[in-house]
């Protein structure tokens, strides 16, 4: 047997090791890339459809995986957020929340070209609260928990085990130079080139939370929070901040 990394309060203790153990991280974050690269070519009546269907598939690779003893890493104290913890956690979400946003309210030449806006009324007016909800779900349920297992767990693991061992007898959250570098590149990397503005303080300030807090839900509650307030900020945020020459500020584009 071989002792979880994450010692006692962790998964306790897991089978001698077997393959590299890559899957349960590379597929939920490969299902979503595809699902997200070839929707743009369904047809529109298909695209109200996949904001349940992406992110319920995603979810449902995670908890199979889950099932099947993969993640101790995100058991135990890996798992642990605790009242004062979450509400820390929370804190520093909506904190990064502001990382995000700022930059392209000071700079407005950093925000995409206009028309590719999130359209909550593409499956008609009545279903609009429905159409929210979903991604509510997508963008700040499923999101945080596959990226952050891939990002926090496999990617910044990987980064100091490569070709010397396996990533699995590694810590979670252990500060090293590589580790850092490469999940703030890999992490910037997944995300459309407007917002590697922001993806890259983001990433850092949040990877220095991790190595803090060391527990992957309590990364996970802070990704969360960032997503479900840029999410709020969408539907109810029109005009509470101002663009430079005066005019309303409209979030819309971070959906």
């Amino acid at each position: 047997m071989t002792s979880d990394p994450n010692g006692p309060d962790g998964a306790g203790t897991q089978p001698d090791l077997e393959g590299h153990g890559w899957w349960p991280y590379l597929a939920p974050y490969a299902a979503f890339i595809v699902i997200t690269t070839f929707a743009p070519r369904l047809p529109d009546v298909v695209q109200p459809w996949l904001l349940a269907i992406k992110p319920a598939f995603v979810l449902g690779l995670v908890l199979w995986f889950r099932a099947q003893g993969a993640y101790p890493e995100w058991r135990g104290a890996g798992a642990r957020i605790g009242l004062t913890g979450g509400l820390l956690d929370i804190l520093v979400g909506l904190a990064l929340t502001a990382v995000w946003v700022m930059p392209f309210v000071w700079f407005p030449e950093l925000r995409p070209e206009p028309g590719d806006e999130f359209d909550a009324a593409m499956a008609g007016e009545e279903f609009i609260a429905l159409i929210l909800g979903l991604r509510l779900f997508g963008y700040a349920l499923v999101t945080p928990i596959f990226e952050e297992l891939f990002i926090r767990s496999f990617v910044m693991r990987v980064a100091d085990a490569w070709e010397v061992e396996d990533f699995r007898n590694l810590p979670i959250a252990i500060y090293t130079p590589i580790s850092m570098l490469v999940t703030v590149v890999v992490f910037t990397m997944g995300h459309v080139p407007w917002e590697y503005w922001v993806c890259v303080p983001w990433v850092f300030l949040s990877n220095l939370w991790f190595y803090y807090r060391k527990s992957l839900s309590a990364v996970m509650l802070l990704h969360a929070t960032t997503n479900a307030a840029l999410w709020a900020l969408a539907i109810w945020g029109e005009g509470l901040l101002r663009n430079p020459d005066g005019t309303p500020f409209s979030f819309l584009f971070f959906m």
